[in-house]
């Protein structure tokens, strides 16, 4: 019966203002701490803004050659170097996403047998079926390292929009970074003004292989952790594999601004070949073997316009943790100081059975 009783009772809300300076002081204390949260939180993470992942826009990489070629000091020690122009050296041209650049090759010209034409044989069996380890060769470029590779400079241009925003971007007017590998360490920044500064017709930021391949953590003379490597070789001969993430962001507390990261890493145990077939008027094949970086570009990261929605909806989230500071106070106050056998009294009163008022009420 005392068990129904306890179950059938009704609890309200009753305010008690206690005077105790102690009490009041921890209280006003975590309301700041929590408010200096909240507003730590919604700055930091731009709680003002309607967020959204970037839609993958194009990622155009060009190479150009030095002013000045040098003899770099790996040249005729375990290869000879050859000195290529950039188009030749960047496989394709071109690259959208990609960039391939050549730091070993070979050349080799096939002819085809008397008789024969590479692009004509009818059956399985036909003997002018091209083989490169069958057919004859002629070796137009010994194999070598591309010289001087290092102080070629690439050219990124890259641009995203947003998909339920009006966003539309191009780096060029976005600030940059360049990190290092540990995704925290700033190798190299550019602005608006400084690109122009140092290049007035640049399109992009111009990078030096050197200085990806160092941002990277890469080092061409070490010796390759590829599987198919021989025993000793270096990654300027297997070729690496370098991923580059673009993270976009927006700028903190600056309306319709955005900067951005490169974020580079080595993939390990990774090298990297290409083979580039040429078919010539007389008949015959040249075939370019390139090993080297393969550098790849990833579009990542948020961007967002200012929405007074998602700042509200943050807000409102967020004033709920002012609760926290009521129950921490209220902890302390009716299990820790030694006076909360008087906040108890205080803070629960218990009325009298009052259905057994009513009854005797109804006995009257």
């Amino acid at each position: 019966m005392k068990l129904l009783k306890n179950l059938l009772q009704y609890e309200t809300f009753k305010m008690v203002k206690v005077k105790d300076k102690r009490l009041g002081l921890l209280y006003r204390v975590f309301q700041m701490t929590i408010f200096a949260y909240i507003l730590y939180t919604i700055i930091a993470n731009q709680g003002y803004l309607r967020k959204e992942a970037p839609v993958e826009g194009a990622v155009r990489i060009s190479l150009q050659a030095p002013s000045t070629l040098t003899a770099p000091a790996y040249c005729n020690k375990l290869l000879p170097c050859v000195y290529w122009g950039a188009n030749e050296i960047q496989y394709p041209p071109d690259g959208a996403g990609v960039a391939f650049v050549t730091t070993r090759a070979i050349v080799r010209r096939y002819v085809p047998p008397t008789g024969c034409n590479f692009l004509t044989p009818s059956t399985p069996t036909d003997p002018c079926i091209f083989n490169e380890n069958m057919s004859p060769t002629q070796t137009i470029t010994n194999e070598s390292y591309i010289g001087d590779i290092e102080d070629y400079t690439l050219m990124i241009e890259h641009s995203i929009r947003g998909r339920a925003t009006s966003i539309a971007l191009r780096n060029g007017i976005m600030d940059g970074k360049l990190m290092f590998s540990d995704g925290k360490t700033v190798f190299k920044e550019w602005t608006s003004a400084t690109r122009m500064k140092d290049n007035p017709n640049a399109d992009g930021d111009i990078i030096k292989v050197s200085e990806l391949l160092q941002a990277a953590g890469a080092d061409l003379e070490a010796p390759s952790t590829a599987p198919g490597a021989k025993s000793g070789e270096q990654y300027r001969s297997s070729g690496i594999v370098i991923v580059i993430v673009i993270e976009y962001r927006n700028v903190k507390l600056k309306k319709d601004k955005f900067s951005y990261k490169y974020l580079p890493r080595v993939i390990d145990g990774n090298e990297y070949k290409a083979v580039e077939s040429l078919y010539q008027a007389d008949g015959s094949y040249i075939l370019k073997e390139r090993h080297g970086i393969r550098f790849v570009f990833e579009q990542h990261g948020e961007i967002g316009e200012f929405s007074l929605i998602s700042l509200l909806e943050n807000l409102v989230a967020a004033l709920a943790l002012f609760k926290v500071a009521t129950v921490l106070v209220e902890i302390l106050m009716l299990e820790f100081l030694p006076e909360k056998d008087i906040y108890e009294e205080a803070k629960f009163e218990v009325t009298n059975d009052l259905d057994e008022l009513r009854k005797r009420s109804s006995n009257h």
